[in-house]
């Protein structure tokens, strides 16, 4: 093997600077496959098909950088070369959120979600990993001068590559994603290997274009983000990000909503009148039961979105508790949705883990918990259930919201669980047909009868009421059951948020999305 130390363009790179670009490299390669979801979710959801197209995507580029990398070397085995790829990767990385803003609301067009963000998955991310995939050889082709160590060298280099992606992963889990938004984050990405390849390549003329294509770039990005919404009256209020999805409170119209990921979870007008119909509806059981709530009566409501739900129960006379696994969304609920829970009733924890860790018993017990458009199926497994069921009081009542479609096989699915664990389960959908709309699941270890003959209800909340009964559904025999070990829900609802995000693409306006990543 020919010595490197004349061929690389009469400078050797000490091994520990290499080792440190390496290190830098292997932790953007999981910062950037990490936040990928995040700018495809709001268009394509954070589901199965978005995280396998992601991380195929992530592979493939890696595979190929590998193979170029390594040829590259052996031909020009210089380190001007190696910090030249770190440049471009830099680049391609700031330049990311600026080319998805024209990019995913065309991608979005295409009638399969699948190939939609395949695509999209491939424009974006393909080029920067590819990139960065072949420092790795190149930088093994740098360190090694004698054959005899090319196993010792190659050690070397993955080991700490792997460090770097491993701290990458937590840095961006535990401190990057819960604290900064998008764009920030891939601006922090990209600056970090633009300040690489200037170390790596201090030289006037690289540092000369490195500013000039660095400035390019920045003034495209500041010019596209500032282009105004002008077709929908839609005024972002507030936008936080979570290490569960960002979150978003926006004004249409009059209305609030409050959005993960792009996905509304509760809509308010601002004259206080709750106008999601299966919140009336299940706020109004502990009166329309043959044998109503008593005062003092407790309520769990598991996922707090808004906090509607809950409110409107404890004004009925319940006593409330608030499962919410993202204390984010409290904060929101209490800013700009009028949250008054007392913070000791609100748990900031898994559902089904203060299920299991709880010795209270309750009258009712509610399942509304959704990551922007995505189910939390371990709540509704057979074991879950099972856990619910044993926190129940003696005729207790177990409601389960489900956007849908009121013969979705995720219903029937689901039905067929609650009929495994409750002698008696029944069903109401809003709406029939194949329109998205919103199911209730009602079980019970007691007959559940349901009567709101001269219940005193507000107008608005006893025809949502009686639209819901009108609506039950029978049996709809799925031999399905929904377990720990096998839970297909997510797959059985893969149409389902395909509706879902189209309609609520549909609310906000196609042309005006721009705001929802970034």
């Amino acid at each position: 093997m020919p010595n490197n130390d004349a061929a690389n363009d009469n400078r050797h790179m000490p091994d520990w600077a290499l080792l440190a670009t390496v290190f830098i490299t292997g932790a953007c390669v999981l910062i950037i496959e990490l936040m990928g979801t995040r700018i495809l979710a709001p268009y394509f959801g954070s589901g199965i098909y978005t995280w396998s197209a992601l991380i195929a995507v992530t592979l493939a580029a890696l595979a190929l950088g590998y193979a170029f990398g390594g040829r590259l070397a052996d031909r020009l085995p210089r380190a001007d070369i190696l910090y030249n790829l770190c440049l471009a990767a830099g680049l391609w990385t700031l330049s990311t959120p600026m080319l998805a803003r024209p990019l995913l609301p065309a991608m979005i067009q295409i009638p399969d979600l699948r190939i939609g963000v395949l695509l999209s998955s491939c424009i974006l991310y393909f080029p920067g990993l590819f990139l960065l995939g072949a420092i790795g050889p190149f930088v093994i082709r740098l360190m090694t001068r004698k054959r005899e160590t090319v196993g010792s060298v190659s050690g070397r280099v993955f080991a700490v590559s792997t460090i770097g992606s491993l701290l990458g992963a937590l840095g961006t889990g535990f401190i990057l994603i819960p604290n900064f938004g998008v764009l920030a984050i891939f601006a922090f990405c990209g600056s970090l290997l633009l300040a690489l390849a200037v170390v790596g390549n201090f030289r006037p003329k690289f540092i000369g274009y490195t500013l000039i294509l660095t400035c390019l770039v920045v003034l495209l990005l500041v010019f596209t983000g500032n282009r105004p919404i002008s077709k929908v009256s839609v005024e972002l209020l507030q936008q936080v990000p979570s290490f569960y999805g960002q979150l978003q409170v926006i004004e249409k119209n009059g209305e609030k909503s409050l959005l993960v990921d792009g996905i509304g979870q509760n809509y308010v007008y601002d004259n206080d009148v709750y106008s999601t119909e299966y919140i009336n509806f299940i706020a109004s059981l502990p009166k329309i039961q043959r044998k109503p709530a008593a005062s003092g009566d407790k309520a769990l409501v598991v996922g707090l979105g808004a906090g509607q739900l809950p409110m409107l129960l404890q004004k009925h006379g319940l006593h409330v508790e608030a499962v919410e696994i993202d204390p984010k969304v409290g904060d929101m609920a209490r800013q700009h949705f009028s949250l008054n829970l007392p913070p000791e009733q609100i748990h900031y924890i898994d559902g089904r883990v203060f299920l299991l860790r709880t010795s209270e018993f309750y009258e009712y017990i509610i399942l509304d918990a959704f990551s922007a458009e995505q189910i939390a199926w371990h709540l509704l497994s057979v074991e879950a259930l099972t856990e619910a069921r044993t926190r129940l009081t003696e005729g207790g009542l177990l409601a389960i919201n489900l956007t849908s479609i009121a013969g979705g096989r995720d219903v029937a699915a689901l039905q067929h669980t609650l009929q495994a664990v409750f002698p008696n389960v029944r069903s109401f959908a809003l709406d029939q047909g194949n329109e998205l709309t919103s199911v209730v699941l009602l079980a019970s270890m007691s007959p559940i009868d349901l009567n709101p003959t001269g219940v005193s209800l507000a107008d608005t909340q006893l025809t949502d009421v009686e639209r819901f009964l009108a609506g039950e559904l029978a049996d709809l025999h799925s031999d399905v059951m929904l377990s720990d070990d096998y839970n297909p829900i997510s797959y059985q609802r893969k149409n389902i948020q395909t509706l879902w995000r189209e309609a609520m693409i549909d609310y906000l306006g196609s042309d005006n999305l721009d705001w929802l990543t970034l």
